[in-house]
């Protein structure tokens, strides 16, 4: 007994004595605790799993040298080495995980509000982080643009799923601005002319998106190049750490990451990736009258500390896209086609001071497409292309306030040709552009905090200028955040934005009219209540009015038009063709945590209509060219309910488990209604269809962590319902007084998985 005793205090001794690990693991997006981590002493195999807090505690370990590990699905590896020399030692820890797809740091990146971007509070605006943009990408696609689709009040254009571009709230594509890195690109896509059988896909992987910044409506004026809404994407520096190198395959695509520090003082840092798809073999013979398409694309980053206050960066993506349709037969049908994304960009950064930031850019791009007839004869050929300038100064002069200013100069150049042919002689030109034009645009913007931070103001003004277009529009906007209490605050905003028309409108010789500049007026108000720190609620009310008017071509007369167009009639003022609107209400319920469910769930209203008014154009005779005019109808953006569900959830230390659910009523698709008199059908109305649209779709990660790197596999479903989503291609024949609508299926349910190597 005696004996029993003096062992059980000598084990006690020992184990009182014995060493200890404990610290605390944070994420480095937001500084948040981080849960159900796994750390692990390599060499005795001792483990913990951090509590909600983040804290975790290895005891009883003997002095020596040991190799802590950390891992957690989504988030980098991460080793340290330590020595406990001791028996009483007690090592402490602060440590950080840095997500996948996020710039390797050993600091933590606080923002001042887990929803809102380094901006003003007084920004309406939806952030995606890193780790969302990964997990609502698709592992299909691995597009950031399908991320953009899952937000509140957003849904593929039209429906189809095989499109990257998107509609927000009533607002098409085309008024949408996408900018990356502070440079307006208008269609950053793999996409071949208006081939209706093929898709499109983003040239930018969720490996190097860092953030995505949706403004819906009443944006700053600093994005003011669209009068729909703005997306600002900002892409992610490297590792300035040693090199990490990330390999996946799978039955959809391959890519390669790789990146690491610039130098033996990590003043710098490297990024460079490429992606080759095989999504054309998993779609075949399961997508109805499927083309045949593929792509391979890749990026490069590059970013170097001059000095501790200046920074330069080089950037660069590009891509290629190939289309072979073989059910097409006719000599003027799309037979196959290729297609080219190019964008460079170099950017300079000086902080003259701690209150003063210079930001200068330039940046060239190209996206030349051709589209080719079963006979390999072109039919179709464009070319978009543009030389970027700007610079912009941030000057924090007083303590509560932000003064920015910009300025961007653009030389713009396009070209198409579509030739049509026929089975007894050769082809024929039918259209031929070819034009060049600069774009000025200048903005200032002034942020502010007063009260004690309670209430927050942003104003601006933007000026804009197209050669060849003698208009150069003032365009205002303001907003302000109202802190009722700290839980509550409330959003009132109001914009009015000017979006010029394509070169296109303004390089046609045969014509001398063409579009003005869209106006649109925006309004926004918005009560938010903050339910804990991670959880919100949002009511939002939107309203925009646009109107879109013809003008006479500077300089252009009916005696200067030549060729067909010589008809006489006296120059016009400027006329309205067309005013829409788009207002609803939307209601968002949101949690971002990095530990337990984190996601959204968002219900938009909305209501778009158009009016087409009476016009006579005087440069050709009437009839024909006579327009009516109309009363308000449904737009093509007219989705009247939609529904954004996203949920992800960790598991575990090694498993993470995340799905989507979006619901829309469906866009109107208009079809015409006819009568018969003798042998001629004539026009008499439209009737519109819809065609509801609905997507579940899963997702599974699981890890598997070794001493130097890991392994994850990645499986999801998507269409798990195997819904049948219609997407519209054209109307066809006229029967019984009606045209028919064509439709084809969407995404049938389709399974997808594949392995990543981190190392």
């Amino acid at each position: 007994m005696r004996l029993g005793l003096t062992v059980c205090l000598l084990l006690i001794a020992v184990a009182a004595q014995a060493a200890e690990i404990k610290g605390k693991v944070t994420n480095a997006l937001g500084g948040e605790s981080l849960g159900r981590v796994e750390v692990v002493v390599l060499e005795t195999k001792a483990s913990a799993v951090t509590t909600l807090n983040g804290e975790f505690s290895i005891p009883n370990l003997a002095p020596g040298s040991y190799t802590l590990r950390l891992n957690a699905v989504g988030y980098r590896l991460l080793t340290i080495p330590l020595t406990l020399a001791l028996a009483s030692d007690v090592k402490e820890f602060s440590i950080t995980l840095v997500p996948d797809n996020f710039h390797h740091t050993d600091k933590v990146e606080v923002h001042g509000d887990i929803f809102q971007a380094a901006d003003s509070p007084a920004t309406v605006e939806t952030t995606l982080t890193a780790s969302e943009i990964r997990e609502t990408s698709t592992v299909f696609a691995d597009d950031p643009f399908r991320a953009v689709q899952t937000l509140p009040g957003v849904s593929a254009e039209g429906n189809n799923e095989f499109f990257a571009e998107f509609s927000v709230m009533g607002a098409p594509f085309s008024s949408v601005s996408i900018y990356i890195d502070d440079v307006l690109v208008p269609s950053p896509f793999h996409e071949i002319g208006n081939f209706a059988e093929g898709a499109s896909l983003g040239v930018l992987t969720s490996e190097v998106v860092e953030e995505m910044k949706l403004m819906p409506a009443a944006y700053p004026e600093k994005f003011g190049d669209a009068a729909g809404a703005a997306l600002d994407i900002r892409t992610r520096e490297g590792s300035r750490a040693a090199p990490l190198f990330r390999i996946t395959t799978g039955i959809a695509a391959s890519e390669f990451l790789g990146e690491g520090r610039l130098g033996s003082a990590s003043k710098g840092s490297w990024l460079v990736s490429a992606r080759k798809s095989y999504i054309n073999y998993l779609i075949k013979n399961r997508v109805q009258a499927a083309a045949d398409v593929g792509f391979y694309d890749g990026d490069l980053k590059l970013n170097y500390d001059l000095t501790p206050r200046q920074n330069v960066s080089l950037f660069g993506t590009g891509g290629h896209t190939d289309m072979h349709d073989p059910t097409a037969s006719g000599i003027d049908t799309f037979a196959s086609g290729r297609s080219d994304f190019a964008l460079a960009r170099a950017g300079w950064r000086w902080a003259v001071s701690p209150r003063l930031l210079v930001d200068a850019r330039g940046a060239f791009f190209r996206e030349p497409d051709e589209l080719r007839n079963p006979a390999n004869q072109i039919l179709e050929t464009t070319n978009h292309q543009e030389w970027v300038g700007g610079a912009s100064v941030t000057w924090n002069w007083f303590s509560d306030g932000v003064l920015e200013a910009g300025w961007t100069t653009r030389r713009i150049g396009e070209s198409s040709s579509q030739v049509s042919y026929d089975t007894t002689g050769p082809g024929s030109s039918a259209f031929h552009l070819n034009g060049t034009a600069l774009r000025y645009s200048g903005y200032a913007q002034q942020s502010a905090s007063l009260w004690k931070g309670r209430v927050h103001v942003l104003g601006g003004v933007r000026w804009d200028s197209l050669q060849l277009l003698d208009t150069h529009p003032f365009s205002p906007q303001g907003s302000i955040a109202i802190h009722a209490t700290p839980a509550t605050v409330f959003q009132l905003a109001a914009g009015r934005y000017q979006q010029f028309p394509g070169l296109a409108e303004w390089s046609n010789v045969c014509s001398a009219l063409a579009d003005m500049p869209e106006k649109s007026d925006h309004y926004t108000a918005a009560v938010e209540q903050r339910l804990g720190e991670n959880t919100r609620l949002r009511l939002q009310v939107f309203d925009r009015q646009d109107a879109f008017s013809l003008a006479q071509i500077p300089g252009q007369t009916v005696a200067t038009v030549p060729g067909p167009c010589t008809h006489s009639a006296e120059p016009v003022p400027n006329t309205t063709l067309l005013r829409n609107y788009s207002r609803g209400v939307q209601l968002v319920l949101q949690r971002r945590s990095a530990n337990r469910l984190s996601g959204w769930l968002g219900y938009t209203l909305a209501r778009a209509e158009q009016r087409e008014y009476a016009y006579t154009n005087p440069f050709y005779p009437c009839p024909p060219l006579c327009y009516p005019g109309t009363s308000y109808l449904p737009s093509l953006e007219d989705q009247r309910h939609s529904l954004n569900v996203f949920a992800m959830y960790r598991l575990r230390p090694s498993i993470n488990l995340s799905g989507k659910f979006l619901y829309g009523s469906g866009f109107p698709v208009s079809t015409g209604e006819f009568v018969q008199v003798g042998t001629v059908l004539n026009p008499v109305g439209t009737s519109i269809l819809r065609l509801p649209y609905q997507r579940l779709d899963v997702r599974a990660d699981k890890d598997w962590a070794f001493k130097r790197w890991k392994l994850t596999l990645y499986g999801e479903v998507l269409n798990l319902t195997n819904h049948y989503n219609s997407r519209f291609v054209y109307s066809s024949i006229i029967i019984n007084g009606q045209a028919q609508v064509q439709t084809l299926q969407g995404l049938p349910i389709t399974p997808t998985a594949g392995l990543a190597f981190q190392f």
